[in-house]
């Protein structure tokens, strides 16, 4: 409706007005007269006065109703002028940064925003004033009497009464969700890193059964090539050194195996305390006479459930590590004691997922005021191999870890660039109480001659191991897996004095292979092989045992041991 067609009916309806009221008073109202024009013009105008009144009250209503949503909307609103100040906000944004509404305006809105991030305000500040398109961001906010914040800001152009740009910026609290997509990274991460593990421990267990056959094959031939030589020859000097690479290969391996946790050894109770004591006492020697160790030696007897070998190897590592973190002179120091779940920090915590158990956990700390290691780095010093340092040899602490996975622990790191580290391993304590030891007997040689049966599907292998029973005067049948040896057995049953088998073998393996031959005789000693770790090899409930385990790479002595136990227990 046009503006005239408006003004012609407010006038009709004036008239109409007008009629009925000189109707009411018995009048005959003449249209033509003064009076009647006057009348309907009063009329006409109290109507324009109440349309008026009632547009002001719905403006003043709505009005009220915009600035109810505009203060109390879920999210900050606030006017940006140049250069960079506050020019209006809501209460919603004085609450998201923690001051009254009056204390905003005429403020810089970079003086609420965190210094690392000031350029991301600049950056997109500049995009907008140059191209005009509205810009979106997330940034840090500083909230008065509390911590930063994250936050999302919307900002789009505008002019003001006079013209001037100004900017519109609208601020989103984020904080919580920011929270959780660092958690849910955090845990990705995580994820990552179990998958990682268990892939690498499928992996290492393959290649080092692999790995220790080969290597099997050629200790045993440097072994027997050594016997034939005369001691002080150069071709024995020789071997010799041969010899001890392939010991070191062989080390290498059982240390990967380790840090994956899959040589976790025999383990019994055992005085953490103590070892720790007995362990310095020998290694205070090793160190460089510029680093001293100092230690708590009257810690009280803790007791955990683990293998005193690895444990010890823990201790080794962590004071070598430790002492390396020094260019000058130094002090390590080494302490024990208990301490509740709760207070195991969860920060820099391995192996990663590890959850203390609602028990106490025996703590053992190595502590030094070297180097210390950059905070980048922590996440990566039980990576196999890693090292900051150039004399590093990167298994020592890859090796702990695996050592402390084995015991159900958990090693924690706490370091500051250039002002040293502390390690902390935590090991659950044991009830059960501490064994007397017992004194190892004797194992005798075993007597030669009579016949040994090898079951073994590697071939190189199994023709150096026959040639080392054959050292030992046993005659050899050998059998490439467990169905051949049954059907040897079977044919042999009374010459066999013993069986040396391997325990990973295509058909039959190891395990079934014992029980089938034991169904056939049983008392019949034997021994079972592994290039796998004993503990690994050995897990698991059985129905038959062995009598002696061999973990490839195996010696001449370790070999005549083994058939000495065997024959022994087996009563042959």
């Amino acid at each position: 409706m046009t503006e005239d067609e408006i003004r012609l009916a407010l006038r009709r309806r004036a008239e109409a007005i007008a009629q009925d009221n000189a109707a009411d008073a018995l009048e005959d109202p003449d249209p033509r007269s003064a009076l009647h024009e006057l009348r309907v013009h009063q009329i006409e105008l109290e109507m324009q006065n109440e349309e008026l009144r009632r547009a002001r009250e719905e403006l003043e209503a709505s009005r009220a109703r915009y600035f109810d949503l505009y203060d109390m909307a879920p999210v900050g609103y606030l006017t940006i002028g140049e250069p960079g100040l506050i020019l209006e906000a809501n209460l919603t944004a004085a609450k998201l940064l923690g001051v009254a509404r009056g204390a905003l305006v005429k403020q810089p809105l970079p003086s609420f925003i965190l210094p690392e991030d000031q350029d991301i305000l600049y950056l997109h500040r500049k995009k907008l004033l140059e191209t005009g398109a509205p810009q979106a961001w997330e940034l840090r906010l500083l909230r008065k009497n509390s911590g930063p914040f994250w936050a999302r800001a919307e900002a789009a152009m505008a002019r003001d009464n006079d013209g001037a740009a100004i900017c519109r910026l609208v601020l989103s609290d984020i904080d919580e969700r920011k929270r959780a997509e660092a958690e849910k990274a955090k845990l990705e991460i995580q994820n990552q890193q179990l998958l990682k593990a268990e892939s690498l421990s499928r992996m290492a267990g393959a290649v080092a059964h692999r790995f220790n056959n080969y290597l099997m094959a050629v200790t045993g031939n440097l072994e027997l090539a050594m016997g034939d030589l005369r001691v002080d020859g150069r071709s024995f000097q020789d071997l010799a050194h041969a010899m001890e690479a392939a010991r070191q290969a062989a080390r290498l391996s059982t240390l990967m195996l380790t840090y994956l946790g899959q040589a976790p050894g025999r383990q019994e109770p055992l005085d953490l305390s103590n070892l720790c004591r007995r362990s310095l006492h020998s290694m205070r020697a090793l160190l460089p006479k510029e680093v001293s160790l100092e230690a708590n030696s009257d810690a009280p007897a803790l007791v955990v459930e683990g293998n005193a070998t690895q444990i010890r190897q823990i201790l080794v590592n962590l004071v070598t590590n430790a002492w390396e973190s020094y260019e000058d002179r130094g002090a390590v120091h080494v302490s024990t004691r208990t301490m509740s779940a709760a207070d195991i920090p969860a920060s820099h915590r391995f192996p990663i997922g590890w959850r203390p158990h609602d028990y106490a956990y025996a703590c053992l700390e190595v502590v030094d005021k070297g180097c210390g290691i950059p905070e980048k780095d922590i996440a990566k010093v039980f990576d196999p191999f890693f090292s900051s340092k150039s004399s590093g040899r990167g298994l020592g602490l890859p090796v702990v870890l695996g050592i402390v996975r084995a015991h159900n622990g958990a090693v924690t790191v706490a370091s500051t660039s250039g002002r040293g580290s502390a390690f902390r391993v935590f090991l659950p304590l044991s009830a059960e109480p501490l064994r007397q030891r017992a004194k190892l007997q004797p194992v005798p040689k075993p007597m030669g001659g009579g016949t040994v049966l090898l079951v073994e599907d590697e071939p190189a292998v199994r023709k150096v191991v026959a040639r080392m029973l054959g050292r030992m005067a046993f005659t050899v049948l050998q059998a490439g897996d467990g169905v051949e040896a049954l059907e040897i057995f079977r044919q042999k049953q009374n010459d066999v004095r013993c069986v040396l088998c391997d325990l990973t073998m295509p058909r039959m393996n190891g395990w079934e292979t014992l029980a089938a031959l034991r169904k056939l005789a049983p008392s019949l000693p034997v021994i079972l092989a592994s290039g796998y770790d004993e503990g690994q090899a050995m897990a698991g409930n059985h129905d038959e045992l062995p009598h002696a385990f061999l973990g490839k790479p195996y010696r001449l002595k370790s070999l005549r041991a083994a058939l000495g136990q065997a024959l022994q227990h087996g009563g042959t």
